[in-house]
């Protein structure tokens, strides 16, 4: 993923603007949730309308790709066409359609009720 989990506020900062709330508890973990305004605005060949990142003391747990629309089956495909890709141990990916968006989330294991 384009995204690092792992990898240090730092990296991303000058591309951030935080974003309410601005700090919640998931699993016991403080989240601090930012938009991203960089330069990357496509992820599996489709343009985004958002992109959230949420660390948790600096260090990226979570990212989420908002796609305008209903483009599950096409994120689906995209997904399961990727090959020859190393993803940690440690992730979650989960792909779900909200009111106006489809979302690709992926996120640290550790945020996950075990």
């Amino acid at each position: 993923m384009i995204f690092k989990l792992d990898s240090e506020y730092a990296d991303y900062e000058s591309d951030l603007i935080s974003i309410p709330p601005y700090e919640f508890i998931d699993n016991g973990l403080s989240l601090e949730p930012y938009e991203y305004f960089g330069e990357i605005r496509e992820v599996l060949e489709l343009r985004t309308k958002h992109i959230l990142m949420y660390f948790n003391a600096d260090v990226l747990m979570r990212v989420e790709f908002l796609y305008p629309g209903n483009i599950t089956d096409f994120l689906k495909q995209k997904l399961e066409e990727m090959q020859d890709i190393e993803l940690p141990e440690y992730m979650m990916l989960i792909l779900r359609k909200d009111r106006k968006f489809t979302v690709l989330m992926y996120q640290n294991r550790l945020l996950q009720t075990i």
